[in-house]
């Protein structure tokens, strides 16, 4: 008699979402209060009442939670996509990035990244965590805009990409100038010079 084979079940306990927002919390609790400096795997599992070893089943290091408590902060209150069009979506992400860096905890991890050697675990974490991130988001909604006729569609996607995040992220390496909403605001309407929609 022919049995179908169960599937299989992947191995060790699965992953609790209420831990993994608890051990998040506790990151951007840290934060807020001590900087990035404050961010310590002990630190994180005695706030957020789990083992360390719990702590290293979701992320391999301490700055790699930091760095995923702040991506959090900076794009969880994104209004719904979708509402005013790709290009408000885009302000709207940025404004919020924008905001994440004005804050305490922002300005302490800006300040890290930009004292950090390019191979440090800390300068790893903010390249996988935020910047590639945001710039999956991105290209995603550059590509909508494109097709909303929002943009032009001539341009190379990953220069569009470069134009937008380059500014920003030479900002925040040199902090010669502050990133703010305005900045925001420019960064995107020199985009829109650069690409022009149609007609």
């Amino acid at each position: 008699m022919n049995r179908q084979a169960s599937p299989a079940r992947p191995r060790g306990r699965p992953r609790d979402p209420r831990t993994r927002a608890a051990i998040l919390k506790a990151a951007r609790e840290l934060l807020a209060r001590g900087g990035l400096t404050a961010v310590t795997v002990d630190g994180i599992a005695d706030r957020a009442g789990v083992s360390r070893p719990t702590v290293y089943r979701y992320w391999p290091n301490a700055p790699s939670v930091a760095m995923e408590a702040f991506l959090d902060s900076a794009v969880g209150a994104l209004p719904p996509a979708g509402r005013g069009g790709a290009l408000a979506d885009l302000r709207a992400r940025l404004h919020a990035v924008a905001d994440a860096f004005a804050a305490p905890g922002g300005r302490s991890v800006a300040a890290m990244v930009a004292a950090a050697q390019s191979e440090t675990e800390l300068a790893k974490a903010f390249r996988n965590h935020f910047i590639a991130r945001n710039r999956d988001a991105a290209r995603e909604i550059l590509a909508r805009a494109v097709r909303e006729g929002a943009l032009g569609g001539e341009g190379d996607p990953e220069l569009l990409l470069d134009l937008l995040f380059g500014p920003l992220f030479y900002r925040l390496l040199m902090g010669h100038a502050p990133i703010d909403r305005g900045f925001v605001d420019r960064l995107i309407a020199a985009l829109r010079r650069v690409a022009p929609a149609a007609g």
